[in-house]
């Protein structure tokens, strides 16, 4: 059974596994899940200390893994790209004058340089930091309008390209989004959005947060087990 918990601030899944065996041991798999298995009297409440003691070491892993999944884009036509979901191919064309645009089943990168990948990277990156700010446009206004009765409101929101956060919110109030959210389905982001208000009601995960969380969205944990880097 996967759950979670959290580590300076930062939600991490965990599936805690008990054997016959002498030593507490733990491996991260390709999902981003801790696997930590353990001797058959290793008490659970034990393995937030352990968690903690090699949070370096998870932290250090999760930017490898997240490396690993840019690294594996090339930025050529052909190549699966995903908005608001939805998969496309990318389609790179070559044209005097740079453009994005989603054309039936394809994303349609115009470019003067479409042999140059780091390019069309920064040209489809750009694309999907202008239409996230209007995806927040719209998803946001109604969403703080529901807290409103909390009497809490970000008191800035910025938009980050983070490895291994959908979001994060600061003591401060100041609430940041991960640039790929873009790629989810608008379900997925409402659902991290909706995580980091409630932060300014609840800033630990304690059972308020969580129970307010069933409030403002009551299929939230169904959102958060499609949430994955694409």
């Amino acid at each position: 059974m996967i759950k979670t918990t959290t580590i300076n601030g930062k939600e991490v899944r965990y599936e805690f596994k008990r054997s016959h065996r002498r030593s507490v041991s733990a491996k991260i798999r390709r999902d981003g899940v801790i696997e930590v298995r353990a001797p058959l009297l290793y008490r659970e409440s034990n393995l937030f200390a352990f968690l903690n003691q090699h949070k370096r070491w998870i932290f250090n892993h999760y930017d490898k893994l997240q490396n690993a999944e840019y690294q594996q884009k090339k930025y050529i036509s052909g190549e699966i790209h995903y908005y608001l979901g939805e998969k496309y191919a990318l389609q790179v064309i070559h044209s005097n004058k740079n453009a994005v645009s989603i054309e039936g089943n394809s994303l349609v990168v115009k470019s003067k340089y479409p042999e140059n990948q780091e390019y069309i990277k920064i040209l489809l990156n750009k694309w999907y930091r202008e239409r996230i700010k209007v995806v927040f446009n719209e998803l946001l206004p109604p969403i703080i309008e529901k807290f409103k009765k909390y009497n809490v409101a970000p008191a800035k929101i910025s938009i980050r390209d983070m490895r291994s956060r959908w979001g994060s919110c600061s003591r401060k109030g100041n609430i940041s989004l991960n640039l790929q959210l873009v790629k989810l389905p608008e379900n997925c982001i409402r659902q991290v959005i909706i995580h980091e208000m409630c932060h300014l009601v609840y800033f630990n995960h304690q059972a308020g947060f969580y129970s307010l969380m069933d409030e403002m969205m009551p299929d939230w944990k169904l959102w958060k087990k499609n949430l994955k880097f694409l």
